[in-house]
């Protein structure tokens, strides 16, 4: 391969010039594509934390205690992962899902009620792969406690969020959680109440929910039915009613999406649900109002209207080292040029080739 820039000079000197080109280029390539696939297979590796109660037959903690008891216990917290990891663990409230089920607060939520009884300590703990410890903590019952069900959690999730990647990036916490179930013996007292009524629109669907609160002393298993008419009386639409578990003292939703949108209007919605244990029942009719959908605003949709955005995306450091080298590479070669013909013997036969042409004898 020739260079205009090194015209009659030796070719191994352009050879081997051309040859660092190639080389500094490769081992710039290398090193930053090396970083960025060891970024990319850190951030990769999955949370695979484990939290385990002892001396339980159970998946939690399912305790019979009477007031003013104390029951020293044992948790299991492990890393189950291929690297090491910094984990949070703590005690959180429990509370009612929508459509009944079991829900563990957050770690920013302060502790109340049943999980002040636990002396679990909030922690960052550094656990190594493969790593498992065990946490021990008390449960203290109130003097005084009435009889009835009562439940809270423990909570081992990774302490700094992992980053999400893609257009819609989201940081991600990981989190494992038992249930802390505490029974105290004597009578129990059921209750189960109905309150207001909601409408939303989710996917092109109707969502229908109404409010369920357990404000008695036991844990309840509510199904029924739910049935939605008009403002003219005539039924829209009928649905079973089935929920998990509504933990006593909590509040919760019973929702059912329909298959299709409400025209708005006036509804109402007859909620009919009981409790098979316990043979506790509500029954109420509930009215709600379905407005006309909202035109989207959300930014996903109007992205043809945003300003553009004129400006490359960014590659990385990696084209400018690159230039760099080139241009590195080729002062270089300028400067052995230079030096090159300042040398006596190339002057000489400089001017012999212009004697030459100008038609003097040699």
């Amino acid at each position: 391969m020739r260079l205009p820039f090194l015209r009659g000079q030796p070719q191994r000197l352009a050879r081997l010039l051309l040859g660092m080109v190639v080389l500094i280029s490769c081992l710039t390539l290398a090193a930053v594509g090396g970083n960025l696939t060891s970024a990319a297979a850190a951030q990769a590796q999955p949370v695979k934390l484990s939290l385990k109660p002892l001396g339980q037959s159970g998946s939690y903690f399912s305790l019979t205690m009477d007031p003013g008891q104390r029951r020293q216990l044992q948790v299991e917290l492990g890393n189950h992962g291929a690297t090491s990891i910094a984990a949070r663990t703590y005690a959180a409230d429990a509370y009612s899902l929508i459509n009944g089920g079991f829900g563990a607060r957050d770690r920013n939520s302060p502790p109340t009620g049943t999980t002040r009884w636990l002396s679990y300590a909030t922690q960052v703990l550094r656990l190594g792969p493969g790593q498992g410890i065990t946490q021990a903590f008390t449960l203290a019952v109130p003097a005084g406690t009435a009889p009835g069900d009562y439940i809270s959690s423990l909570v081992l999730e990774n302490d700094v969020p992992i980053k999400g990647s893609g257009s819609v990036a989201l940081n991600q916490i990981v989190r494992q959680v038992i249930a802390v179930s505490i029974h105290v013996p004597g009578p129990l007292h059921p209750a189960l109440e109905l309150g207001t009524a909601s409408h939303e629109f989710t996917a092109n669907r109707s969502v229908v929910g109404v409010q369920v609160k357990n404000p008695g002393t036991t844990n309840l298993k509510p199904a029924g039915s739910l049935t939605i008419r008009d403002h003219g009386g005539k039924v829209v639409s009928r649905a079973p009613a089935t929920m998990d578990s509504v933990y006593a003292h909590t509040d919760t939703q019973i929702q059912t999406t329909l298959n299709g949108k409400l025209q708005p209007g006036n509804y109402t919605l007859a909620v009919a649900l009981s409790d098979s244990a316990t043979h506790v029942h509500a029954a109420e009719t509930v009215a709600f109002t379905v407005e006309a959908p909202r035109a989207v605003t959300s930014t996903g949709e109007r992205q043809g209207q945003l300003p553009q955005i004129l400006q490359d995306s960014g590659s990385g450091p990696a084209p400018y080292v690159i230039g760099a080298a080139l241009l590195a590479a080729l002062a270089a070669a300028f400067f052995l040029r230079r030096k090159y013909k300042r040398r006596p013997g190339r002057k000489t036969g400089v001017r012999r080739s212009q004697d030459r042409r100008n038609g003097r004898p040699r």
